[in-house]
């Protein structure tokens, strides 16, 4: 009689990751893709639903999307009790500190600032979801906006998130082009239908608003499917 392995008993730590830009999004997936299982959405709303459905350990999010932004996704998830003690990274384009002090008085634990330094943001969500782990942490400001930490724990290098490209084959490099190129669309359609809903919202009937919206569920789907395909061919 097999005996369960406790180790394989505890479930696996979930992110969600919440952007509507696909580029950043695989930015982050293939940054965080062996730290937890991950989740998608490119819209608030749809990031309202997955984060009841998934109950995700942790979250990023960007500030701005196409319906709600960053803010009040934090706000309504908050006022959920099945959802509200998940933990928020905001990572977004403006470097402003007051987009980052309503960030925090929200209760987002960390804030980082695009392009982001992949390495950082690995290591901060490996200690949200490993806190027994972590050593004594100080923070300091970098020129960038975001916060550096400085810990005796060993950190993430550039290497362990990112593979060579002298190690990849010409298999994986074919890959990657392809992937890359169906990114850049999924980017395009994202744009066609935020120009949408941004031009034509007075114009556009309910019913053509919620199919613009599962369009957009779709990408992210679509998104998650890539960054599974691109993993899987680095495996091979």
């Amino acid at each position: 009689m097999n005996h369960p392995n406790p180790a394989h008993a505890e479930a696996r730590r979930r992110i969600l990751i919440v952007d509507d830009d696909p580029n950043m999004v695989h930015i982050l997936a293939r940054t965080l893709l062996d730290v937890a299982q991950l989740h998608f959405a490119v819209r608030g709303e749809d990031a309202l639903r997955k984060l009841d459905q998934h109950l995700p350990d942790v979250m990023l999010i960007d500030v701005d999307m196409p319906d709600l932004s960053g803010y009040e996704v934090l706000e309504r998830m908050r006022a959920n009790p099945r959802t509200r003690d998940t933990q928020v990274i905001m990572v977004t384009s403006h470097n402003d500190e007051s987009y980052r002090r309503r960030a925090m008085a929200l209760g987002a634990v960390d804030f980082f600032v695009k392009p982001v330094n992949r390495a950082m943001v690995r290591e901060c969500v490996e200690q949200l979801l490993n806190p027994g782990d972590m050593e004594a942490i100080e923070l300091s400001l970098s020129p960038h906006g975001d916060f550096s930490f400085t810990t005796d724990h060993p950190a993430a290098t550039a290497a362990s998130v990112a593979p060579a490209a002298a190690e990849q084959s010409p298999q994986s490099i074919r890959s990657d082009a392809i992937t890359s190129e169906l990114f850049e669309r999924m980017t395009a359609i994202l744009e066609q239908t935020e120009s949408i809903r941004s031009t034509a919202r007075h114009d556009v009937s309910p019913i053509d608003m919620h199919r613009i919206g599962r369009i957009e569920e779709e990408c992210a789907e679509v998104v998650q499917l890539l960054v599974t395909l691109s993993d899987q061919s680095e495996t091979v």
